[in-house]
């Protein structure tokens, strides 16, 4: 018979193999770490900083309460409810017949240690379930750190990503280590040095931007109703905001 989970071999009766028997229990102790984690998130005036006990105030949101936590919350709780009527021999569906009065983190605990965790027939399907919820909880408590695009590797062209206070950033496809701020300036240059070089205002501003160098959509349009400042068929020159952006005159013209 082989393990639902990763097709291994394993034993007469078991629907799960003894390694993913045990990441599926992990997983849900786990769970019922973030329970308590999970529940301090709702309040969406304040951010809990995810495993982190320290506290966070934050701008006040329109709702006081984060509703897609909720959500997650009760799904996770519909899922566990419903894996413990399974391995109690219950069917999934008819929770009339489930007894239970415990809270949902106890629920967890008492599944991640149930006999049948791994022999009841459908322990793969719900492996997958948890598992989806699980990094959905991950993203909810601790939300990845928004990046955007610098500029290319200087070895290979890969374009690279980093956060807003990454001061050293490593190209993921030849490994070659560069300070963030070398990689956005040669993005400049390279922009700035070629007059084929066309985008939007709102495009010139947000690359400005990344570099260091700011410089408003409005201050480009009214820069173009001055005069000072050509407009192509396909947007603005890069190279011509530069020139202004670091004029002499810069104070004179966006007054």
């Amino acid at each position: 018979m082989n393990c639902q989970n990763c097709k291994t071999i394993t034993e007469e009766g078991y629907s799960l193999c003894e390694a993913c028997e045990l990441r599926f229990a992990v997983t849900l102790l786990r769970l019922a770490r973030d329970i308590t984690p999970l529940h301090d998130s709702l309040d969406a005036t304040l951010h809990p900083g995810g495993h982190s006990p320290v506290r966070i105030q934050t701008a006040t949101p329109p709702t006081p309460i984060r509703l897609d936590v909720l959500d997650l919350i009760d799904m996770l709780d519909a899922t566990a409810r419903e894996l413990w009527r399974c391995l109690d021999g219950i069917d999934a569906l008819d929770w009339r017949k489930d007894k239970r009065n415990e809270d949902l983190k106890a629920t967890l605990i008492a599944c991640a240690g149930h006999p049948k965790l791994a022999t009841f027939p459908d322990a793969g399907l719900y492996m997958h379930v948890i598992n989806n919820l699980a990094r959905k909880v991950d993203l909810a408590l601790d939300p990845p750190e928004q990046r955007r695009e610098i500029g290319t590797c200087e070895l290979c062209e890969t374009m690279l990503t980093a956060g807003a206070a990454d001061q050293w950033v490593t190209c993921p496809v030849c490994g070659r280590e560069q300070r963030a701020q070398t990689v956005k300036l040669r993005r400049l240059k390279t922009l700035c040095w070629d007059d084929s070089e066309r985008g939007s205002a709102a495009d010139i501003s947000k690359a400005f931007a990344v570099s260091g160098l700011k410089v408003s959509r409005k201050t480009i349009t009214t820069w173009e109703q001055r005069g000072k400042l050509p407009r192509h068929a396909d947007g603005y020159a890069y190279c011509d905001v530069y020139r202004l952006l670091i004029g002499p005159d810069l104070t004179k013209s966006v007054r």
